[in-house]
């Protein structure tokens, strides 16, 4: 939908600092579907972050929620699309993250349904958020997670 404003989107970047950021969950389709069924496609969103891209207007890929995804291919489509550094945070639970955004208790049903128990694991997440990091280095990019990375958005 916000490519119905692509025009006034464009005037106002002309204007002041405008930037979008778009959440890209997954690279698998069949979990997007699980974890986010009234969500765009992955596809849809990282074509708009392309159209967004083009029209010069500063936009980002998010990684955040970090579901379960194929790391090295979630961030270089990630990167092909917003040709920028990429943010990102992995799933939270209250009792590890006491403030902000966390995961709410459908995802947990889900995942235990789907034996996606581990991506809630602080272990696997920070290998999870290495491998993106090591992926977006090799394209000469960076991925930052929590308020270091979400303040290249207030810049």
């Amino acid at each position: 939908m916000i490519l119905r404003d692509l025009e006034p989107l464009r005037a106002l970047a002309r204007r002041t600092t405008l930037r979008v950021s778009f959440s890209i969950t997954t690279n698998r389709e069949e979990i997007r579907k699980l974890y986010e069924p009234h969500c765009a496609p992955i596809g849809e969103r990282l074509d708009v972050i392309r159209a967004l891209r083009d029209a010069g207007i500063e936009t980002y890929a998010t990684l955040a929620p970090l579901l379960p995804c194929d790391p090295e291919e979630l961030a270089e489509r990630a990167l092909a699309a917003s040709g920028r550094n990429l943010i990102g945070d992995p799933l939270h639970i209250r009792g590890v993250k006491p403030r902000g955004a966390t995961t709410r208790e459908a995802a947990f049903r889900i995942s235990a349904g789907n034996h996606h128990q581990r991506w809630f694991d602080a272990e696997f997440q920070a290998q999870v958020v290495d491998r993106i990091q090591d992926a977006a280095r090799s394209f000469g990019r960076r991925f930052a997670t929590g308020p270091s990375g979400f303040a290249t958005l207030a810049l």
